[in-house]
């Protein structure tokens, strides 16, 4: 069998399928086996050729992506999509409910002048993704037995195990710290997560009760207007309202803000009140926002009284912030590797030695909910 990743892209623009093609042909493990320039065609294809990976366009006539997804899913689930939308509202939007229908993750459409600036864009954006896939994809193979090719990444093969849905880190194999004790309670709860995100938030935020009593603080890594279509994705289905967060809001019990794609948000003390500042400083760990600006602005405000949970997510940004968290006092909770999509910023957490408790994400807003409301043990 081939080693690499089959790819068919679908869109209805002769330019973006080209400009798509030539992007994941530079990518390690790749080959594009075909094109097609709407859902209704590519469906066909897909019957035919059995691709891997399916590169699919929100808006497309005939049968635009959110249709074909749905129909692709019910026949293949075993095929990935990512979903390549633009950048306005209401593609946003479409975007958001993909990702509830079964897209592994989007990449928006770069709207910049420069040809080649946007190629390189996406080739950025999608080479991560793409590779997360292809691993995914051995890890399966090993499990169901398949033969890995000699081009593929070998895979370590290792036992199963399940583990239980809360788990308390084991302290003592974790090195010795200088870090403040854990808080008696929480007056904040702040989130960091990334790829993977909004399901895994669909999964926590509306299942929070209304009277949780404190507010919540979410980055969530996304590009500009597709925080503010999570925003209401979420609000429409939870118990207490959700924002997309803006500069100078005042920050208030039972409401969780989101920061807005493409700044950073930190909260700060306006005479007696706790307010929102949304900055346009450098990005930090090349993520804007990003999850360690917001928790190091924490406990000028809550002091050690925080709640911190990194879930889902590519990288290591919220690493240091959960650190410079608990050099003042707050319980960090991950979540745990086999409920996440990629577990990279919770490991980097864990490894870290920082977490207080690993939670499934199925158990996650039971936990949360039940750590407010009665104390921290």
């Amino acid at each position: 069998m081939s080693g690499k990743l089959r790819v068919l892209i679908v869109d209805d623009t002769v330019i973006y399928r080209k400009i798509l093609k030539d992007v994941v042909s530079t990518i390690d493990n790749t080959e594009v086996i075909g094109t097609a320039p709407n859902g209704d065609l590519a469906l066909r294809k897909i019957e035919v050729d059995k691709p891997d990976l399916v590169l699919l366009d929100v808006e497309m006539p005939v049968k635009d992506g959110l249709e074909t997804l749905v129909e692709l899913k019910a026949m293949y689930p075993e095929i990935g999509v990512i979903m390549v939308s633009g950048v306005n509202e209401r593609q946003a939007a479409i975007t958001m409910e993909a990702l509830q229908k079964g897209a592994i993750d989007f990449v928006p459409k770069p709207i910049g002048n420069n040809i080649n600036t946007n190629i390189e864009s996406l080739r950025n954006s999608l080479t991560p993704i793409i590779s997360l896939f292809q691993t995914k994809k051995t890890i399966a193979s090993v499990k169901q037995g398949v033969p890995i090719s000699t081009t593929a990444r070998p895979i370590e093969r290792k036992p199963i195990i399940t583990p239980p849905l809360t788990k308390r880190v084991d302290l003592t194999k974790v090195p010795p710290s200088t870090f403040a004790p854990n808080p008696k309670r929480a007056d904040v709860l702040v989130i960091g997560v990334s790829t993977g995100g909004p399901n895994a938030l669909a999964k926590v935020i509306p299942e929070i009760p209304a009277d949780l009593n404190v507010p919540i603080l979410i980055v969530q890594h996304m590009p500009p207007t597709f925080t503010k279509s999570l925003a209401n994705h979420l609000n429409a289905k939870s118990k207490i309202p959700v924002f997309e967060a803006e500069d100078g809001q005042l920050v208030e019990k039972n409401k969780v803000y989101i920061a807005p794609g493409g700044k950073h948000m930190i909260v700060k003390k306006d005479s007696t009140n706790s307010v929102i500042a949304i900055t346009d400083t450098p990005p930090v760990n090349s993520c804007k926002p990003s999850v360690d600006v917001l928790f190091e602005s924490i406990p000028s405000v809550y002091n050690a009284n925080v709640l911190s949970v990194i879930m889902t997510g590519m990288g290591s940004d919220g690493m240091n912030g959960v650190k410079y968290l608990k050099n003042t006092g707050c319980y960090s909770i991950t979540q745990t590797e086999d409920s996440c999509v990629v577990y990279g910023m919770p490991r980097a957490v864990d490894e870290a030695g920082l977490t207080d408790e690993s939670v499934h994400l199925d158990n996650l807003s039971t936990r949360i909910y039940s750590l407010i409301k009665n104390g921290i043990k």
